[in-house]
């Protein structure tokens, strides 16, 4: 019964949206449970044509639609969607089931640039044409002979999951790649792809269990553990946020721990994954190269921390600052929806 209700949503929804260029995720057409809040059905709202954002002109078209169904109640506009780090969504009850209407904005600067950069490589591959693009190619077969020797015949966009949990390292290349070049034997080669803006290079899960609703740090939960492997300390992290908060809570003294060389490896490997090309436009060039063994184990060993920084009445986000001889790095731990408590952890490049 179920599944028919969620069919129905799907079709109702497609028929109010794609007159303002939106439809149902075609993935997922009869939604999905919700990323963060199991106990809702999660339909995602996402642009037929990707550079023409039309994400208000539907969202006050669904405001409309949806309060003018008498069949649905407790219609609600969320300006971040519970089970969205940066979209907006409607939920409402029907037939007694939960729903959340996620709406997927226009492609941002970074997406764009993707966008333009499959077309472009796709095209140079077929037509051996565009001195940029050439050079970008050039510098990949020069980073793994294997590349060039291979006859690459085609580039298309990667779609679909990007969570890591669960995939070995020599398999992340195809969950980090943000395009696949398909060779004339079939074989797939990935490209993680970055503007002049993306030093970003990895999100980390965990950090939403570092406190509870009411403020109080876990000490034990898989944020903290984190934490600890940096040698930060939780007592800090603890106080700064009281001290945000106006709280005045007599805490437990934790230990603080020293950084754990072998386990930030470990982190490390995870983050940046292997088996792909890092490609990044620079100021003046670009930056590519093969991440494979070889280069993962210059990124990810022999990390120093270098500064810790803790929250204040200031400051919401927790830093930590490392490097080694190859890479300086900043890790940060925020909240990505304008709330208070860190729920999202980033892993960037300085350089």
């Amino acid at each position: 019964m179920s599944m028919e209700v969620y069919e129905k949503i799907g079709e109702n929804l497609n028929s109010i949206v794609k007159i303002k260029n939106y439809q149902v995720a075609p993935l997922y057409p009869k939604g999905k449970p919700g990323t963060n809040d199991k106990s809702v059905r999660e339909f995602r709202l996402q642009l037929i044509n990707k550079n023409d954002d039309t994400s208000q002109a539907v969202i006050d078209h669904l405001k409309m639609q949806l309060r003018k169904d008498t069949s649905l109640e407790s219609v609600t506009f969320n300006s971040i969607s519970p089970n969205s780090s940066k979209f907006p969504s409607y939920s409402f009850t029907f037939s007694g089931l939960k729903f959340d209407i996620i709406i997927a904005r226009g492609a941002n600067a970074g997406e764009k640039f993707e966008v333009r950069t499959v077309k472009t490589l796709d095209t140079y591959f077929k037509t051996r044409t565009d001195n940029e693009t050439s050079e970008v190619v050039n510098m990949m077969s020069e980073s793994y002979a294997p590349f060039a020797n291979a006859e690459i015949v085609g580039a298309v966009q990667r779609t679909g999951s990007t969570k890591k949990e669960g995939v070995p390292i020599d398999k992340l290349g195809a969950i980090i790649g943000d395009i696949i070049l398909t060779d004339n034997q079939g074989g797939e080669w990935y490209i993680s792809l970055k503007d002049i803006n993306g030093n970003t290079f990895s999100s980390y899960s965990g950090a939403a269990s570092l406190f509870d609703r009411e403020g109080n740090l876990q000490p034990n939960s898989a944020g903290a553990t984190f934490l600890k492997t940096f040698g930060v300390d939780l007592n800090k992290v603890q106080a700064g946020f009281d001290e945000r908060g106006n709280i005045n809570k007599v805490r437990p003294k934790l230990a603080v721990p020293r950084a754990n060389a072998r386990e930030i490896e470990k982190i490390f490997n995870r983050a940046w994954g292997m088996n792909y090309f890092y490609v990044r436009r620079m100021r003046t060039g670009w930056k590519v190269f093969w991440l494979g063994k070889t280069k993962l184990d210059k990124l990810s060993q022999n990390i120093k921390i270098d500064d810790i920084r803790y929250p204040s009445s200031k400051s919401k986000q927790i830093t930590i600052l490392c490097s080694n001889t190859v890479e300086d790095y900043v890790i940060e731990l925020r909240n990505s929806k304008a709330g208070e408590y860190p729920n999202d952890t980033k892993f960037k490049v300085k350089k």
